[in-house]
């Protein structure tokens, strides 16, 4: 049994692995990079500014400490035929479930200590330690989020049993309980979690179909993050008509050819480009906001905004291989020129969006010449890729 789980394993990484390769593509790295680097800096600056007093940071840290413990699920990796073939050899399942157990801990337990390397810095501004102090404590914390999210998994281990009373205490209260007592006291609050692991009763009765439902969930919420990226054949796009929104598709269509109503209603109905080109504007407004350095922050949103464009200019063939654009009459010095249309409002809109987030309004930082700065550049490189770029990179297509 211990086999099979392995053998699943690598088949379900190999299967990931195509996905990740889709999702952390060369742009959406770059921007990730910028993400980060933004936040990690923000986070630098903002606390010196945090007073040793402040008593609102140990409830902070506590409430972000117990949901970091709730990040990393068990992955069984059951299929949906194993209540029928697997039924037989139950008693020997336990192999199976013990090897994903162990596969399941690692990664939590290293989301948990990344958590708790995120919010450390927070925690030391307002915990007085002496030199000699601070070693114990840091170990303290680190194996109380090993400890805190063994437990964890050990109660959704449980779930997978018909005995699932007491779950809820398990996945939450014991984290809250444990990392209260760790924060003020780490040995206590490590000596806390290993009590309740040492009198939890293990898991019987194993449920296959309920463990499949779990697997099954688990599975849904990953695919459902990779469809944001791609096109995932386990999850099924939705199409609803906005009525209040159709304006704005007859204001991005811009021209009375056909090929300007096809690309305005196959942008805003594409799940896959349409939903990147938002997602790419929401992660560009968040990162330019918080970056406070004037020419960085310029040179940000000039990245975005070709990040967006060059997301955006495969979407001019989207029609190449559908036989009836081609049936129709339709000229074919139409279709750029509509695409151009398109493309033009389309990254207007974007970059008047990340304009306006970079303005930051009320820093004393930011000076007016620079807004208007970011807004007369962006206006010039969404000039530029639309006149120049836009051809080139349908020539080379």
């Amino acid at each position: 049994m211990r086999d099979l789980f392995i053998a699943r394993k690598q088949r379900h990484f190999t299967q990931l692995l195509k996905y990740w390769r889709l999702v952390f593509n060369d742009h959406f790295i770059i921007a990730l990079f910028f993400l980060f680097g933004a936040l990690a800096y923000r986070y630098a600056q903002w606390l010196p500014t945090v007073a040793p007093t402040a008593w609102w940071v140990w409830p902070v840290v506590l409430a972000w400490l117990t949901l970091v413990t709730q990040a990393g699920q068990l992955a069984t990796l059951v299929q949906p035929a194993d209540p029928v073939v697997l039924l037989p050899q139950t008693s020997a399942a336990q192999g199976y479930f013990r090897a994903a157990f162990y596969y399941s801990a690692w990664r939590g337990i290293l989301l948990s200590e990344a958590g708790l390397v995120v919010s450390l810095p927070l925690l030391l501004r307002v915990k007085d330690l002496s030199a000699s102090a601070l070693p114990w404590y840091v170990a303290g914390l680190v194996g109380t989020a090993a400890v805190l999210k063994w437990g964890w998994l050990k109660s959704a281990y449980q779930q997978l049993s018909f005995q699932r009373r007491g779950v809820a205490w398990w996945q939450w209260g014991l984290p809250l309980v444990g990392w209260s007592l760790s924060l003020v006291w780490p040995l206590v609050g490590l000596g806390f979690g290993l009590g309740c692991l040492l009198f939890k009763k293990p898991a019987q009765a194993l449920d296959w179909r309920h463990a499949v439902a779990l697997e099954q969930q688990r599975m849904d919420r990953l695919y459902r993050f990779f469809n944001l990226f791609t096109d995932v054949p386990a999850v099924q796009g939705k199409i609803r008509r906005r009525k209040w929104l159709q304006g704005g598709v007859r204001w991005l269509q811009g021209g009375p050819s056909a090929w300007d109503y096809l690309y305005a209603q196959g942008l805003v109905r594409n799940v896959e480009v349409g939903n990147l080109v938002w997602r790419l504007t929401a992660v560009a407004m968040i990162v330019t906001y918080f970056v406070t350095i004037p020419w960085l922050n310029t040179l940000l949103v000039l990245l975005f905004i070709y990040l967006v464009a060059s997301q955006v200019i495969p979407f001019y063939h989207q029609y190449d291989q559908i036989v009836f654009p081609h049936l129709f009459p339709l000229p074919a010095a139409t279709q750029p020129a509509a695409f151009r249309r398109l493309m033009n409002r389309l990254l207007s809109v974007v970059a008047a969006l990340i304009v306006v987030a970079s303005w930051s309004v009320g820093r004393t930082s930011f000076l007016w010449w620079h807004a208007g700065g970011n807004l007369l550049l962006a206006g010039i490189e969404v000039w530029l890729l639309n006149r120049y770029y836009l051809k080139v990179r349908i020539k080379k297509k």
